[in-house]
């Protein structure tokens, strides 16, 4: 099958080893199709496609971002989309939804909120991972007793920073941002923190370079992936007291730690890697009656486009205040031109379609 990969390519590698066809478009140099963080409409990103290369199938990796290439919904074969960050951007997820064939949502409390267009869409959970290829247990000496690796930023996740702060007047915990394999792979236990209830890729990887999962205790289908004391060790919300607690427990007992961090590491390893994904999604999609979705999609552009203006009316919001708080020029210039690309198209598809067909 040849498949046209964009956005985050996370299944890049593992539909090449599971035999297809596979280009990726985007935002880096190596992509087969590199583009450029501007707005592209898709038939002009498929001209730059190879002569004999049109694809079966389209999955787009969600970015965090406001869609860059316009006009998926309008293209004549299936798109799919992986959601990850749906607790970030539900706001505007639930109308650019309707441009997808299938979805398949990473936080599974959230999978019936993208169930908008029943016969003519499939929605379904499918959880994060790890990558096979560089999450592993290289076998180093593990001389951290705990380490904590993510973004600390109090605009975004004040309950992470004020945790982090008050676990440093307690535990010399390794604070760190960026690259994580190394620390991990030297760490007895790992510390985690989710942004909103949800499970994270740092829960998987976590446990993928054989480290003691410490991780609070979250929804979205955790549960059903994981199990307390068997995989990893749950804290609940906030709870300092806790973790130090935990964390000189299982330093001090290394016989249970190193149990358990083996059974996630196993776990993981056996059923949670972005090749178990890649299988999965293909699968499924297999047993879909996509070309019917796809069908039915083309027949309800109209209603389709109406929604879509609203995702680009957010993004030309966002963009704007974005240009007006900038103080650089360049980026102050490429946020408003943004803003400005966003507010014609959402007024060229409001001004074109009848309010009432739209509906």
């Amino acid at each position: 099958m040849k498949i046209l990969h964009l956005g985050n390519a996370y299944f890049l590698e593992s539909f090449r080893q599971l035999g297809h066809d596979v280009k990726w478009a985007g935002y880096h140099r190596t992509a087969d199709v590199p583009l450029l963080r501007s707005l592209l409409d898709a038939k002009d990103l498929l001209a730059r496609l190879p002569s004999n290369w049109f694809p079966d199938l389209i999955v787009l990796g969600d970015e965090s971002t406001y869609p860059l290439v316009l006009g998926l919904e309008a293209i004549p074969v299936p798109v799919v989309w992986y959601v990850i960050d749906s607790h970030i951007h539900f706001s505007w997820h639930l109308h650019y939804a309707t441009a997808f064939d299938a979805i398949f949502v990473a936080q599974k409390d959230w999978v019936p909120a993208y169930q908008l267009d029943g016969d003519r869409q499939h929605v379904s959970w499918m959880p994060l991972f790890c990558h096979r290829s560089q999450d592993q247990d290289r076998g180093f000496a593990r001389d951290i007793p705990l380490s904590f690796i993510g973004t600390l930023n109090a605009a975004r996740n004040p309950d992470r920073v004020d945790l982090i702060r008050r676990l440093q007047t307690r535990y010399p915990v390794v604070v760190q941002s960026g690259p994580y394999l190394e620390t991990f792979n030297r760490s007895m236990l790992v510390l985690n923190q989710s942004v909103a209830n949800d499970v994270n890729f740092r829960t998987f990887q976590a446990m993928a370079c054989g480290a003691l999962l410490l991780t609070e205790r979250v929804g979205n289908g955790f549960d059903d992936l994981f199990q307390d004391r068997t995989h990893c060790v749950l804290y609940e919300k906030g709870n300092v007291d806790r973790i130090v607690e935990l964390t000189d427990y299982y330093h001090a007992h290394p016989a249970e730690r190193k149990a358990i961090a083996r059974q996630g590491h196993d776990t993981v390893m056996a059923a949670h890697t972005s090749l178990h994904r890649a299988q999965a999604l293909l699968d499924m999609i297999a047993r879909q009656p996509l070309h019917e979705y796809v069908a039915k999609r083309q027949l309800r552009q109209a209603p389709i486009r109406w929604s879509l203006a609203s995702v680009y009316e957010s993004a030309a919001r966002t963009y704007g205040q974005a240009g007006a708080r900038a103080e650089e020029d360049i980026r102050r210039r490429h946020f408003l031109e943004m803003s400005e690309g966003y507010h014609a198209l959402a007024q060229t598809i409001r001004s074109q379609l009848d309010p009432l067909v739209a509906a």
